[in-house]
């Protein structure tokens, strides 16, 4: 028997030890630095799909979102503590990456990943209650996609739709078909009004299983190699120190720790490998490079009436006049939730009301980040730089999306559900230097952190990982999370995270040449305290 260590239970990591443990032959070791609940109630914050949770299971990061940092300052940056990861707090919003995204990834180098390759893992993963039976949709898989039908919005949302309408955009009552557009309900992984997470989905239906082993509350602290060998990773739980041999690594810790890990491992830039004491195992200075996420800037509005209809339950997806310039295809969208905007990184007195705020989301950004890592110590959390807007064409589509749905706001029918427009104020939307500066001081994060691992061809000086996910330059170590994507796809990331496990599940499992013997030479340090 083999064993197969995977590190971080969220979307891609709890996909693939589901997966590789339906073969009794593979014995799989999930590895969480959160708690599970996989024999408990959900905790309120984890059931709850109406409010995203930002606090309670969070690693606390924190991150600059403008640069110059010293501008605004770090910023909340929250990431899943908990297994299920980021898909057990976040809004449950089950979007598919589109086919013009993997145009991109494949012109990368990576002729793996077209729409015809990923669509069967799409459908695998997929039981779309609405579209189960259409060509591009599967109605078998483990996570439920659904819809809230229109009157199953709060009123402010049935507006926003219909001015939306008023405007020329089509209805669409699909956005996860292949060339989606314009004004339709957001499809949600939901069971119920449950988050549909990996934990609820994928993994109870797996835990049980006795060549799975789920070790939450330990702390991954570092791959161990011998030469270039991955032969398994040291943890910290119970304020002890152990490793845990394997005859194959896959880190699934998302696009923030999988790089972390990878530099305190020894992967990494030779200056920050340098910096921070660690012996090179492999130099590759593309790890926490081309870190992406989709921009939001908020407009933020009271609801006259109260309401329960709360979460994302609708959305506008457009081109926008930058993007028809610059050829792309969707790059815009906006979603009117109802939720506290707290939860959106904003300090808003709502006055005892329900916030009605309309989150232009930058779908397509051109503007690049980075992470480091500043210390040795694995409780020290990376330094990351978000750089959202740095690119002229994303702030003008920014600033453009602002000013529509204000003016969307003060017309009826939307105004009449509104009893008042908190931000931006009409002075600061009609000027643009003022409009510039406000979107710089509330721009905010989507959650969708990408690509500081992307996959691409050996000599790629941007790739990390090969497009079958094995880290360069080693053995035995894979990568599977958002981290490998080659840009934020225009949809949100979750299932193209689920994707992205469901892939590299199918590719594990037809690897024959890992027997156990690399196991069994490394067997007497499992385990060992150090």
């Amino acid at each position: 028997m083999s064993r197969t260590v995977i590190v971080g239970a969220g979307s891609g990591g709890g996909v693939l030890a589901a997966r590789l443990s339906e073969a009794p032959e593979q014995e799989v070791i999930l590895i969480e630095a959160g708690p599970s609940y996989l024999d408990a109630e959900l905790p309120a914050d984890i059931r709850d799909a109406g409010e995203m949770s930002v606090e309670k299971h969070d690693w606390g990061l924190r991150g600059y979102f403008i640069e110059p940092a010293a501008e605004r300052g770090p910023q909340p940056y929250p990431r899943g503590r908990v297994v299920g990861g980021s898909s057990s707090v976040n809004a449950a919003i089950g979007q598919r990456a589109t086919p013009e995204d993997f145009v991109a990834w494949v012109a990368a180098g990576n002729n793996e990943w077209s729409w015809e390759d990923v669509l069967p893992a799409f459908k695998k993963l997929e039981n779309d209650l609405d579209f189960g039976d259409a060509p591009a949709h599967g109605s078998s898989g483990p996570v439920p996609i659904r819809r809230h039908t229109e009157d199953q919005w709060a009123g402010g949302v049935q507006a926003f739709a219909q001015a939306c309408r008023d405007l020329g955009f089509r209805d669409c009552p699909d956005m996860n078909e292949p060339g989606a557009t314009g004004v339709g309900p957001t499809p949600r992984n939901l069971l119920g009004e449950v988050r549909a997470s990996s934990l609820v989905t994928y993994l109870r239906a797996a835990y049980s299983r006795p060549n799975l082993t789920i070790m939450s509350d330990a702390t991954c602290r570092r791959v161990l190699f011998e030469g270039t060998t991955a032969v398994g990773v040291e943890v910290k739980r119970n304020g002890l120190v152990e490793r845990i041999s394997a005859d194959r690594v896959v880190l699934c810790a998302g696009a923030i720790h999988t790089p972390h890990l990878l530099m305190l491992s020894g992967i990494g830039p030779a200056k920050v490998l340098a910096a921070i004491g660690v012996e090179p195992v492999v130099t590759n200075e593309a790890v926490g490079q081309n870190l992406q996420d989709h921009p939001m800037i908020p407009v933020v509005t009271l609801l006259r009436e109260q309401t329960e209809l709360l979460g994302a339950r609708a959305e506008l997806k457009f081109t926008s006049d930058v993007g028809k310039r610059l050829g792309l295809v969707d790059d815009m969208a906006v979603f009117p939730c109802v939720m506290e905007p707290s939860t959106l990184n904003l300090d808003v007195d709502t006055r005892g009301r329900k916030a009605l705020t309309f989150i232009s989301n930058v779908a397509k950004p051109r503007s690049i980040g980075w992470l480091t890592t500043t210390s040795v110590d694995p409780d020290v959390q990376p330094e990351l730089h978000l750089n959202y807007l740095s690119d002229p064409e994303d702030m003008a589509r920014a600033m453009a999306s602002v000013r529509m749905v204000r003016s969307m706001a003060e017309s009826s029918p939307l105004k009449d559900e509104i009893v008042e427009i908190v931000m931006p104020d009409a002075a600061t939307t009609a000027d643009d230097g003022r409009l510039q500066a406000w979107i710089r001081t509330v721009v905010t994060t989507a959650y969708h952190a990408t690509s500081t691992c992307r996959m691409g061809p050996a000599g790629d000086a941007k790739a990390v990982v090969d497009q079958r996910l094995a880290v360069h330059g080693t053995k035995r170590l894979w990568v599977a999370d958002a981290s490998v994507m080659v840009n934020v796809p225009t949809a949100f990331t979750n299932l193209s995270a689920y994707m992205i496990g469901e892939r590299l599940a199918g590719w594990l499992k037809e690897d024959t040449s890992v027997s156990g013997e690399l196991l069994q030479s490394h067997r007497s340090s499992a385990s060992q305290r150090t």
